[in-house]
């Protein structure tokens, strides 16, 4: 088989497992339903009450608005941020809906949001949107579950992609949140004056804490269950101890 039957047939399975799942399109059928009613109405410039309500902020949460921790997952800055978003959700999604189910496809992914919206009002700043802490949440699942399988297109574990990934997120949220104290701010001038500061635009406490999360779920999923030999095990040394 020559390299290029490899890859048609990787994408055969691929768009194979978009066949076989149902929740992973109706969270992208909903997000995007939400967008386009967005642009309708002229775009985020254009009803910016709507993204204060909805969109998270840590004034937000501190003041009772507690649905912005999941609510904001629900809205996009443009298209963009939202075909982004969805390709993601496709592309891991699919396969963790397979693996486990629709149902726990669909707690894995609101979970990310809200742990995400959590990281981000306690170490990020500004407005968030977007549905990437589920995305993320959702990766780290996958390279949880299944950490000696490879993520094509690149060459590596998904063990490996998933905690580098978490690691660099992490990192940039330490810098991050670093950059908003008021001693560096010196810091953040330079940065803008280097061109470097759009990376620090990006939601990275959001991103690591939906990570945190997905790799926390699948350690729960992958945890020992009790069995009839274990429980019977247990029985015996108590019963040794009672003598």
């Amino acid at each position: 088989m020559s390299p290029s039957d490899g890859v048609e047939a990787t994408f055969r399975r691929g768009f194979g497992t978009l066949r076989e799942v149902r929740a992973v399109w109706v969270w992208v059928a909903g997000l995007t339903a939400v967008q386009l009613m967005v642009e309708i109405s002229g775009g985020p410039n254009q009803i910016p009450s709507l993204y204060r309500a909805l969109g998270l902020t840590r004034d937000g949460v501190l003041s009772g608005k507690v649905w912005q921790l999941l609510s904001y997952g629900l809205l996009h800055g443009n298209m963009w941020h939202l075909a982004i978003n969805c390709g993601l959700l496709l592309g891991i999604g699919a396969s963790v809906e397979r693996m486990l189910n629709a149902r726990a496809l669909s707690a894995a992914f609101a979970m990310g949001v809200v742990s995400g919206g959590l990281f981000h009002a306690l170490l990020g700043t500004g407005l968030l949107v977007g549905a990437s802490g589920g995305c993320v949440a959702l990766l780290m699942l996958l390279t949880t579950l299944s950490p000696q399988s490879r993520m094509f297109p690149l060459p590596v574990s998904a063990k490996s992609l998933g905690m580098g990934i978490l690691i660099a997120e992490g990192l940039m949220t330490g810098i991050q949140f670093l950059l908003g104290l008021p001693r560096f701010a010196s810091w953040s001038r330079e940065l803008g004056d280097t061109g470097l500061a759009m990376w620090f635009q990006i939601g990275h406490a959001c991103h690591f804490g939906g990570g945190v999360c997905g790799w926390c779920l699948g350690r729960w999923i992958l945890r020992p269950r009790v069995t009839l030999a274990k429980l019977q095990r247990e029985r015996a040394r108590r019963e040794a101890r009672g003598r």
